[in-house]
């Protein structure tokens, strides 16, 4: 299995459904925050500012990029990398979650994303998800059809593993590369593309997030407090 790809299947594969529509337009300033992440002079994955000081810039991205290497680089839009050294990760295998947090100490005071509730969003409610340009020449659009991968697919608890139960799923292109790309919605962060998946007995494809909740629970669960941005500890931003 493509180590930058998280893909769950459950029968034989099939091509994606995209939702067909004109490109979303998006804040400069947030399709900024986008960067590569880079191993072995690749662009495996997207991630984002998480936060930011004196000390240098803690970008997010998804741990299954851990998989390729232990040697990476951030790309702005600029396409000068800097090296990012692993400071914190939440596996899926060790702690159900799929979040990794890279350090850079040459990048210092960047704006930071702000991140929002996954719970106030609504079935159908539109997101967009910042995938990098290597992958795909244009944002996603991505249709939220529940917080919750187990409770919309009404399935036993057997054919998701427990890194699965809980991750945000929307109908939408999601392909190798896609991984950390944020799903934005007015302007805030709701989670971090992980992978895709499909019911049994269907031949539709639909993609998965980290959501804001999961990224705040890993930091805490691993001792990173200093790194909750103020919107995730307050118990995330409500949409407004």
């Amino acid at each position: 299995m493509d180590v930058r790809f998280v893909a769950l299947v459950l029968v034989m594969a099939a091509a994606i459904a995209p939702i067909t529509s004109a490109a979303p337009r998006v804040s400069p300033d947030l399709a900024a925050a986008v960067v590569g992440i880079v191993s072995n002079g690749q662009v495996i994955a997207g991630g984002i500012t998480l936060a930011s000081g004196p000390w240098g810039t803690d970008y997010i991205t998804v741990s299954h990029a851990l998989g390729v290497g232990r040697k990476y680089a951030i790309v702005h839009g600029n396409g000068v990398p800097a090296l990012a050294n692993p400071v914190m990760a939440c596996s899926s295998a060790a702690h159900g979650m799929d979040i990794l947090v890279l350090r850079v100490t040459s990048h210092k005071d960047l704006p930071v994303v702000e991140w929002g509730d996954p719970a106030t969003l609504k079935p159908g409610d539109e997101l967009i998800a910042m995938v990098r340009k290597e992958f795909y020449p244009e944002p996603v659009k991505m249709k939220f059809l529940h917080v919750n991968l187990l409770e919309w697919s009404r399935t036993a608890a057997g054919p998701w593993s427990e890194a699965w139960h809980n991750v945000m799923v929307a109908q939408g292109l999601a392909e190798p590369g896609f991984s950390g790309s944020p799903w934005i919605r007015n302007g805030r962060v709701y989670g971090l593309l992980k992978g895709r998946v499909r019911l049994q007995g269907q031949s539709a494809w639909y993609a998965t997030a980290e959501t804001a909740t999961r990224v705040k629970q890993c930091l805490k669960d691993r001792y990173y407090d200093q790194l909750i941005p103020k919107d995730l500890d307050e118990d995330l931003v409500p949409e407004k």
